[in-house]
């Protein structure tokens, strides 16, 4: 526990230091980007230290933050305090433990956060239960490499990896198990993550959207 206490309190210190060079180079262009599509009740899971929280245009309406860490919870609290314009709530829960009723969000947003859920399957089901019949999933992620050096390399490291690294892991197919969950990709890019090891470098980004039920459908 104490361990894990003290992980955990080093690791919310240090994210947004750690992260300054590939937010500058590369994932602050592709936040404004792909946010600006974001509109509604929005749930942002894992919501870290608040790095997207410049990025969310007028029309959200609503903004939940959800951030099962507590340290991170407490450098999210701060960041919050100057965005006191928007509906803005901060939660506790887990990806798999929204307390929250079907179809509630417009927009669901995980950025660099479903490679460290503890299971994916279970958390795009949540995902998609929480969203709204044709809302949209906005994700941003690194995901197993395409090259089989690395791969092989990937699932080497990945548990000294993971420990170090808040349970995230390197071999994760996000987009595969997106689809699996029922959800509809309708953008899909991908680009190596600018001043990253090899390891962490492949990502996807896009929009998924929850299918309007048949009628008549149980």
């Amino acid at each position: 526990m104490v361990m894990k206490q003290i992980r955990s309190y080093l690791i919310a210190k240090s994210y947004d230091y750690a992260m300054y060079s590939t937010e500058k180079r590369c994932l602050q262009s592709w936040r404004k980007e792909l946010l600006a599509q974001a509109g509604g009740d929005l749930l942002e899971i894992g919501a870290g230290t608040g790095v997207n929280l410049p990025h969310y245009p007028d029309k959200v309406k609503q903004i939940t933050l959800s951030e099962p860490d507590g340290q991170m919870r407490r450098r999210l609290q701060r960041k919050t305090d100057h965005f006191q314009q928007k509906q803005l709530s901060i939660t506790p829960w887990g990806v798999d433990t929204i307390e929250m009723p079907d179809a509630s969000f417009d927009t669901i947003v995980s950025t660099l956060v479903l490679c460290s859920v503890p299971n994916l399957k279970t958390s795009l089901s949540e995902i998609q239960r929480l969203l709204k019949p044709e809302g949209i999933l906005i994700f941003l992620e690194h995901v197993i490499s395409d090259h089989p050096t690395t791969r092989i390399w990937q699932h080497r490291i990945e548990p000294i990896w993971g420990f170090c690294a808040g349970n995230c892991h390197l071999t994760r197919d996000t987009a595969a198990a997106i689809r699996a969950t029922g959800l509809q990709i309708e953008q899909l890019i991908e680009a190596p993550m600018v001043g990253t090891p090899a390891f962490v470098q492949r990502t996807i980004r896009g929009i998924a959207r929850k299918a309007v039920p048949l009628a008549g459908a149980v």
